[in-house]
């Protein structure tokens, strides 16, 4: 792993830590880091006994740096996402939503990975929406062309990822950027 990438996961796993439980995985192996955010929102009347309506969010959001994002590379990440984030998804009647999230750092990416990774999806309603849903969403950034590559649940974190990953790259450099 170059020493851009290692900074790009350090800046990431720091900007993260403000609104997410960052738990960095030991080795060298491609998953860096794991990150959980809760959020619980009600409204009650009179007294918090008396809650008219509650719902929680919750997403664990894998970082993961690869050398090369090669064809079934993705679905390997899909895959192991899986396995790990559905046992943590716990539906009942005030839950409303968990996102299970990959943001994945290479330093090049075949061009059919891209492809590959774009039709990667996984949604799972419970009991018709009423407990909430869990859904996959991936996010691929090729540092060799600064190019996102997403599915189509992960279009909403492309903008603010790439504005992460132009900061922290910028700041490496020591080129200071303002907004």
């Amino acid at each position: 792993m170059s020493q851009l990438s290692q900074a790009l996961v350090r800046g990431l796993e720091k900007v993260y830590s403000a609104y997410y439980d960052v738990e960095e995985i030991p080795g060298e192996g491609p998953l860096k880091a794991l990150c959980a955010y809760h959020s619980r929102d009600s409204q009650y009347v009179l007294s918090k006994k008396a809650e008219l309506w509650a719902a929680e969010n919750h997403e664990y959001l894998y970082l993961w740096a690869l050398e090369r994002l090669e064809e079934g590379s993705g679905e390997e990440i899909f895959q192991k996402v899986l396995s790990d984030g559905e046992p943590r998804v716990r539906p009942h009647s005030q839950h409303m939503s968990t996102y299970l999230t990959a943001v994945v750092l290479c330093e090049s990416a075949a061009p059919g990975a891209k492809e590959q990774l774009k039709k990667l999806k996984k949604r799972r309603e419970f009991k018709l929406s009423l407990h909430g849903w869990m859904e996959f969403r991936i996010a691929a950034v090729d540092l060799s062309t600064g190019e996102i590559s997403t599915n189509r649940a992960g279009k909403v974190l492309e903008k603010d990822l790439k504005r992460l990953v132009e900061r922290i790259i910028a700041n490496y450099k020591g080129e200071e950027k303002t907004q």
